[in-house]
């Protein structure tokens, strides 16, 4: 294996150490049940047991219950927005070989440290659908061939407090030129601050309100999508908020509810449980109607389908319902058990099981 693959493994298994670490401080802190039930409680089947399998060297559990949160689970969230960032880099690699141009577009607005989430939220996702909406909006749509958009919802926390924003990514027919550029800029920026200021906030200036530039080829959106986290594939900047840093110190969700992991501040969980009741109900990624049919990406699945998939593999180990009720006592375990699961299979599981005092994983049958 070459060093470059070590750290693409070394990566991998760092990353889910992370997220199943922070799923376990949510399986105690979580006011949400369904977040308190992901990863820890058994759906029943199978007798209640837990199944390791492996798949192209990867290891993970099925027969557990997951809760399908694209906001609230760090363990989900990658699961789902992995398969829709999937979707939206198929669909712009399509339309860019068809000859079509994608548009990228950032929508943010002044805030100031103390207003609630709660009340940003809204602002943001219904500014987009005012903005797409609308007869000044038909013409200039149909002046420069716009066929849908592509709109994800994100959140981070800084030294102004909430700061929700959109990306958006907008389908035009043909080569868009630099005059059908400008045009879509000056809608949009005319409309946004409008409407921001309809709320009762301060004017955006144009550079921070909106931000417009043209994806010339699905490479160069890839780079876009990708600047700012772990990801590679187009799509990313769009649907893998999970994976991103927060900038100039700010935080996202994830990053608050790590800080909380490692030192208790109860300021961070305060944070956490404002984002938690704030983004439930909301959805974090649409697509603009028809636009799925255009692109040829005909099946959606549910955010609770994504994350409930099973990946399939080759069974390793039967962790019985009672083994399993000990280790998800012992923060980490669950992850650990992943790693010797691929390492050295069922042999390793158990010497780390009986380390910890717990019952022997078992064969699985046949």
């Amino acid at each position: 294996m070459s060093a470059t693959l070590d750290r693409s493994a070394d990566d991998r298994v760092t990353r889910r150490h992370v997220r199943y670490a922070q799923r376990a401080v949510l399986w105690r802190e979580s006011r949400l049940q369904r977040v308190r039930y992901c990863g820890r409680i058994t759906h029943g089947g199978d007798g209640g047991n837990v199944v390791a399998k492996v798949r192209e060297d990867v290891a993970h559990f099925s027969g557990l219950q997951s809760c399908g949160s694209i906001w609230a689970c760090p363990v989900c969230s990658a699961k789902i927005r992995n398969g829709r960032a999937n979707e939206i880099s198929a669909a712009a690699a399509a339309w860019d070989l068809a000859g079509g141009s994608v548009v990228m577009m950032t929508l943010t607005f002044p805030h100031d440290l103390g207003m609630r989430l709660a009340s940003l939220l809204p602002i943001v996702a219904d500014g987009f659908r005012a903005l797409i909406s609308g007869r000044p909006w038909r013409r200039v749509k149909d002046q420069v061939g716009v066929v849908g958009t592509i709109r994800s919802v994100e959140v981070t926390h800084g030294g102004n407090g909430w700061h929700p924003h959109a990306h958006v990514l907008i389908f035009v027919t043909g080569e868009i030129s630099a005059e059908g550029i400008a045009q879509l800029a000056v809608y949009a920026r005319a409309r946004w601050a409008k409407w921001i200021m309809k709320q009762g906030y301060r004017v955006p200036h144009d550079r921070h309100g909106v931000d417009i530039g043209l994806c010339v080829s699905a490479k160069e959106a890839g780079s876009y999508v990708s600047k700012t986290q772990d990801g590679r594939s187009t799509g990313n900047e769009l649907a893998r908020g999970d994976m991103k840093q927060g900038r100039q110190g700010s935080r996202t969700p994830f990053e608050v509810l790590d800080d909380f992991r490692w030192t208790g501040d109860v300021e961070d969980l305060a944070l956490w449980h404002e984002y938690e009741a704030a983004t439930k109900g909301h959805q974090a990624i649409t697509w603009s109607k028809g636009l799925r049919k255009i692109l040829g990406v005909l099946q959606e699945q549910t955010d609770e389908e994504l994350a409930a998939e099973e990946v399939g593999g080759d069974d390793v180990a039967v962790i019985p319902a009672e083994v399993w009720a000990g280790v998800v006592k012992i923060p980490g375990l669950d992850a650990a058990l992943l790693d010797v699961c691929e390492r050295s299979g069922l042999s390793g599981m158990n010497k780390l099981l009986r380390r910890h005092g717990l019952g022997d994983a078992l064969p699985p049958p046949g």
